[in-house]
């Protein structure tokens, strides 16, 4: 085992924090049907605005359910602070190097599984169709703008704190490299709850997991992230509005 005292919480701790995350997400949830509040999103799906406000409070009250806990039992408890989640810069040429490489194995390795799948006559198993966020959000200016925050800005920087920053680094160095990448890659893609379309999160996360390891910093994987999101947001985007080329 790979003890690495460079980082201050424990295996325990990640324990600790995704109990009480879990905890305050399902209270939450629980809180959030009580009161009907998405079928008052639903009822109010005209007014574009209220509906984006109301869908960023919501978004951001899960968020907080997840820093907290990285909080209380982290950054307060060892007196953590932001380099200890690995924001380190390593460079503008090496980042970007990194997302173009990191790129090219996504799509390549993404494609390589589907035609094994289809080769095993197990059709695209895990590559069903996301739910788009514009059914979310919807095609409006405002929910445009209140989707590209969300998935462009907020998601990436969030996620990529918690599960490479906080959760990767923590498996990588007190247990070994090698684990910690499987264990966050099949976490990241089972809180995502679209196990439809888990392969792509998982391959996803399987990348965000080397580009870490490898640089040692959290600052390729968020651009990463960006870039892939704002990949996927403009292709949706393009395929709602009916842009594409129907043979």
């Amino acid at each position: 085992m790979n003890q690495d005292t460079s980082i201050k919480w424990k295996v325990s701790d990640v324990f600790n924090v995704f109990v009480l995350t879990f905890v305050l997400e399902l209270l939450l949830y629980v809180v959030i049907q009580a009161i009907g509040l998405p079928d008052f999103v639903t009822d109010i799906s005209d007014n574009v605005f209220l509906k984006g406000i109301i869908l960023l409070f919501m978004y951001l009250l899960q968020v907080a359910g997840m820093l907290f806990p990285l909080w209380f039992f982290i950054i307060k408890k060892y007196a953590s602070g932001w380099k200890d989640f690995a924001f380190k810069w390593i460079g503008t040429g090496k980042t970007i190097l990194w997302i173009f490489m990191a790129y090219i194995f996504f799509l390549g390795l993404s494609i390589l599984l589907i035609v094994v799948f289809f080769s095993l006559g197990i059709e695209a198993f895990g590559f069903e169709k996301q739910r788009s966020i514009f059914e979310i959000f919807g095609t409006d200016p405002f929910g445009i703008f209140m989707a590209i925050l969300i998935a462009l800005v907020i998601a990436p920087i969030i996620e990529e704190i918690f599960f490479r920053g906080f959760v990767l680094q923590t498996l990588a160095k007190r247990i070994s490299p090698f684990w910690g990448v499987v264990l966050t890659a099949l976490i990241f893609a089972s809180v995502h709850f679209e196990f439809q379309s888990i392969m792509p999160l998982l391959i996803l996360s399987v990348v965000l997991n080397i580009i870490f390891v490898k640089t040692k910093s959290i600052w390729p994987g968020i651009l990463f992230h960006v870039f892939n999101n704002t990949i996927s947001f403009v292709v949706l985007y393009f395929i709602e509005n009916g842009y594409y080329i129907v043979s």
